[in-house]
């Protein structure tokens, strides 16, 4: 029998045997996983990738845990091969306030997606992302203020400040103290109650456009809220509007859990005691800037140029302008693969592969490219280089707790994606080409080391590597992966689905950075999971017809993945699945097809 350190989170559960869950630990992370996967029954041989987790939905488990006592961290979640191993590699935390040498407030480094942001141009007080929530009855414009101000006061980066030196050329910027922005002037109140819910669409989008309009962060502001009563015996909405600079997409999932915290909190004595933030922003940023010149990063370079090398496929005719083109909403459109097929790609691909989602969707869009591009005779060298965008919070670069902290951390680094000799035919009839597929791009995203957080460290934070990084071959296309969205249908602080997912705000006066961008959110819905790509084209390098061919191809080969997925003998592992081992994928293919023989 298994023996387990004796602590308050390893005492058995006597009323369950077998593979269920048997410690406490085991049951907290258990029932976790449940939660935010949305399955039944969780036990402690399930591997949370191959019920649909992804390393966004890791990190709302690792802040979960550490309110249950537990310490996580993001890698081990994703690496432990089920969840008898993540609860053995649990340790048990206080929760203690964030240090005093840890301070949030002042100067804030530039950090690399900052300094993209100032290259492409366009005007920068308007640039956001927004997220539209239901609000509870029974909520008042004082209560509102109140839950807003703890929101203001909690995360420093909601007090971010800009100054612009020189033009546009240098930025400054800093957290200012905690009250220095009065939550009274962020919030406006839009009196809707008798009116149809149909009818608030429009209302609700011109009021963000009009409180986008009022951000300001050259004097602090960068946070607005716009609630939508409907009076006391109704739900509402709150559209809340905030500057690209201070939030990305994971820092919505903890700002709308603070909400519904400051809520409760409110109704039972009035006071708002929001979870602590082990790490502020601005530490994180010191981070990235020591990391910039250290001898791991710069290792890196050759690596980074070698994917960078001219010659991949094209879209159009001819390259982008810079400051060309503009974006728009009359220049982008969403997608929805329905649930049938999401769902297994969510779960059956990745566990058959042993991959993660990320990889499975690149191997479609790999595929979707590779047919697109033969079809126009713009193949190039048959690779394709694309931008990846990931969620940033990267443990590799420090041992930093950033699951509470709220900042735009996204990083921004290139992958060439190369399917090799491919019979086309055999992957139009969902074959083993398919498969094949998969696993080669499975291992040349595994190749990207550290998931790319150190590529823009390079670029833009140490100067000898930038310059060369700058001169090299640039991605025309960018894909980005926001994770899972939980859309209750009329649960209080949940998110709005006919607001979209994609939170980026399109706004005016900004130039596109790629030919292509294409932002991707699987939402959980009353039938399952649904995957919705949102995509967005310079029009004058590629037409909105071939853009919608590249998105319909793409959706097509993600069926293929699924059809091949039912086929007896699909999936397998890839060298990197092998520590320590210098098999081939031939080798490697040939002795699992001897052991299923056997």
């Amino acid at each position: 029998m298994r023996e387990y350190v004796t602590s308050p989170f390893d005492e058995p559960n006597s009323s369950v045997a077998g593979r269920v869950p048997v410690t406490r630990r085991q049951r907290v992370l258990c029932e976790l996983v449940a939660d935010l996967l949305r399955v039944s029954d969780v036990g402690i041989d399930d591997s949370f990738v191959a019920l649909g987790g992804d390393s966004i939905i890791a990190m709302q488990l690792v802040s979960q845990a550490r309110k249950a006592g537990l310490r996580i961290t993001v890698g081990d979640v994703l690496t432990h091969r089920d969840m008898e191993a993540l609860a053995e590699a649990a340790t048990t935390v206080e929760q203690e306030p964030r240090s005093v040498a840890d301070s949030g407030v002042g100067p804030v480094v530039t950090t690399p997606i900052m300094h993209w942001f100032r290259e492409r141009g366009g005007v920068v007080d308007t640039y956001n992302q927004f997220a539209v929530l239901r609000t509870p009855s029974g909520l008042t414009e004082a209560r509102l203020v109140s839950m807003s101000q703890a929101l203001l006061d909690h995360h420093d980066i909601l007090r971010l400040r800009l100054s612009v030196l020189d033009g546009e050329e240098d930025w400054v910027l800093e957290t200012l103290p905690v009250g220095a922005v009065d939550a009274a002037s962020a919030v406006r109140r839009i009196d809707v109650a008798g009116r149809p819910e149909d009818d608030w669409a429009a209302l609700v989008r011109q009021e963000s456009d009009v409180a986008r309009d009022r951000l300001r962060p050259r004097e602090g502001n960068v946070f607005q809220a716009v609630w939508f009563d409907a009076g006391p015996d109704r739900q509402g909405k709150l559209a809340l509007v905030v500057h690209h600079l201070a939030i990305d997409s994971i820092s919505w999932r903890i700002l709308a859990s603070d909400l519904a915290t400051a809520w409760r909190g409110a109704e039972e004595d009035g006071a708002i005691a929001l979870d602590p933030v082990p790490t502020s922003f601005r530490r994180w940023s010191e981070v990235l800037g020591e990391q910039a010149h250290a001898q791991a990063s710069v290792a890196e370079l050759p690596g980074w140029l070698e994917r960078l090398r001219p010659g991949a496929a094209r879209f159009g005719d001819r390259p982008r302008v810079p400051g060309h083109d503009w974006e728009g909403r009359d220049r982008c459109f969403t997608e929805s693969l329905p649930a049938e097929f999401t769902e297994v790609l969510l779960t059956t691909v990745p566990s058959l592969f042993n991959a993660g989602i990320n990889d499975v969707l690149l191997a479609g869009l790999a595929l979707a490219m590779g047919d697109w591009h033969r079809g126009r005779g713009t193949a190039g060298d048959g690779t394709a280089l694309l931008h990846l965008e990931g969620h940033g919070r990267e443990g590799a670069l420090a041992d930093l707790d950033l699951s509470r902290t709220v900042g735009w951390f996204t990083s921004l680094f290139p992958i060439r994606l190369d399917l090799g000799e491919l019979d086309w035919a055999d992957v139009h009839a969902a074959g083993p080409a398919v498969g094949s597929a998969v696993k080669r791009i499975k291992e040349q995203v595994r190749g990207i080391p550290d998931k790319g957080v150190r590529y823009s460290l390079l670029r833009y934070l140490n100067p000898e590597t930038g310059a060369l990084l700058e001169k090299a071959a640039q991605p025309e296309f960018v894909f980005n992966y926001l994770g899972r969205f939980e859309v209750a249908d009329d649960a209080d602080w949940s998110v709005v689905p006919e607001y979209g997912t994609g939170l980026d705000d399109v706004g005016p006066g900004m130039p596109m950075a790629h030919s292509i961008e294409v932002n991707v959110a699987t939402v959980d819905q009353a039938d399952g999971p649904v995957l919705r790509a949102t995509w967005t084209w310079a029009d004058s390098v590629v037409s909105e017809a071939d853009t919608r061919e590249l998105a319909d191809t793409w959706f097509r080969m993600l069926r293929a993945l699924v059809a091949h997925a039912r086929e007896p003998g699909a999936g397998g592992l890839t060298p990197s699945d092998l520590t320590l081992s210098s098999l081939s994928q031939h080798e490697l293919e040939e002795i699992e097809s001897d052991l299923r023989a056997f």
